[in-house]
């Protein structure tokens, strides 16, 4: 996949674009947490609405991002789930973990 990951902050919500699979996600994991801790607002929200295709990965990264924001005593909302993440996610029993609006 040619389109890599791309991690973008703006106005209190970080957004997610391009392929996020194994080879991308440590990255992402890294700066979208210290995003979290150190400058996210209380309600802060999660757009992966430029999400290309992912893997099984991304359902690793979100879970992650969602204690890393807790764990700071902010609240993550995800929004524009992508449909094949949304699957992954229900596969596992997960779908009730994604705060979504």
């Amino acid at each position: 996949m040619a389109d890599s990951a791309q991690l973008v902050f703006d106005a209190g919500r970080m957004r997610v674009g391009g392929v996020v699979d194994f080879s991308s996600v440590v990255s992402l994991l890294r700066r979208g947490e210290d995003w979290l801790r150190d400058q996210a607002p209380v309600g802060c929200r999660l757009d992966l609405s430029g999400v290309s295709h992912c893997n099984s990965a991304v359902a690793a990264l979100l879970l992650s991002w969602l204690r890393a924001a807790r764990a700071a005593g902010k609240e993550l909302t995800v929004e524009n789930v992508p449909d094949d993440l949304r699957g992954q996610m229900e596969l596992a029993g997960l779908e009730d973990v994604l705060p979504t609006p």
